[in-house]
């Protein structure tokens, strides 16, 4: 705060305080009663006017670094897969759509692709498919996403899944659609 800033603020708060010792006197109140509630104006209006012009003290919040796999993203993945009505978020589902894409790329398989249809769902199975297709906003319940998850486990752990060793395609067995 400047000098001639500080000044005028005190000046300032002087005229409010005598204004309301005089007022206070006028109306009635004796006069040493007056003048310190004037003293009290005064320095309640001086105290205000320093606060008003201090720093910000409070500490910086650093930004988080996101990590692969550090604690945090753990915990995120967590809660993601509670929602309302015991289904799974569409963050859970985002994030399975991320490593469904990354598990059929590696086979040569592309999720989005209208061409790969066919594949994606002799290698995830229909339900699953039409769970991770783009735009569906599907929120399937936990036991399904587990699934989903645990059969993307396996083409990641298999073979190219071309042979004997490739696994079959998931059939849902809730009985709810």
């Amino acid at each position: 705060m400047t000098r001639a800033r500080m000044i005028g603020r005190a000046v300032g708060c002087l005229l409010a305080a005598a204004i309301v010792g005089v007022s206070a006197w006028f109306f009635g109140m004796d006069l040493p009663h007056a003048a310190g509630l004037g003293a009290v104006v005064f320095a309640l209006g001086a105290v205000l006017s320093v606060l008003g012009e201090q720093a910000d003290v409070s500490w910086p919040v650093p930004s988080p670094q996101p990590r692969p796999g550090a604690r945090r993203d753990v915990v995120q993945l967590g809660w993601s897969l509670g929602a309302r009505g015991g289904r799974v978020s569409p963050e859970a589902v985002r994030r399975l759509r991320g490593l469904a894409a990354e598990v059929l790329d590696r086979r040569g398989v592309a999720l989005d692709d209208p061409a790969s249809a066919g594949d994606v769902a002799r290698l995830l199975g229909d339900d699953t498919a039409a769970m991770l297709r783009k735009g569906s906003a599907a929120a399937p319940r936990p036991r399904d996403f587990a699934a989903a998850l645990s059969r993307l486990e396996e083409l990641a752990t298999a073979g190219d899944g071309t042979g004997p060793d490739a696994p079959e395609p998931i059939h849902d067995t809730s009985g709810a659609r």
